[in-house]
């Protein structure tokens, strides 16, 4: 098995809630990463890899989502951009408060717990 496999399974392995939560943490700390002025290769990185999560969630595909992985791998192509800085951490940061929308995570959250 490739390593590429092996990860694939190790993702999938998750609830889809969780796997699109985690997509969500990967956006806010690249909205983090590209204010705090990380290298860009890491930076370049984590595009990829968001760009992958978002391919590997097909319960969850939309068309909203497709432009997501669209606008993700133009930023990747063009990175770096200086002047762009702000406005691809605020991108960033509204992915990842729809994509914790699309969860289901907040729902949860804000449910209160049956009692016994």
């Amino acid at each position: 098995m490739s390593p590429v496999q092996a990860l694939r399974e190790r993702y999938l392995r998750d609830r889809e809630p969780i796997r699109m939560g985690n997509l969500a943490s990967d956006l806010l700390r690249l909205s983090q990463w590209v204010t705090g002025r990380w290298k860009d290769e890491r930076i370049v990185e984590m595009l990829a890899g968001i760009a992958w999560m978002i391919e590997q969630n097909p319960e969850f595909a939309s068309e909203e989502l497709a432009d997501m992985q669209r606008e993700i791998c133009h930023w990747r192509r063009i990175w770096p951009v200086e002047a762009a800085r702000g406005l691809l951490a605020l991108r960033a940061r509204v992915m990842s408060e729809r994509i914790l929308e699309l969860s289901g995570l907040l729902d949860e959250v804000d449910s209160p717990e049956p009692e016994p």
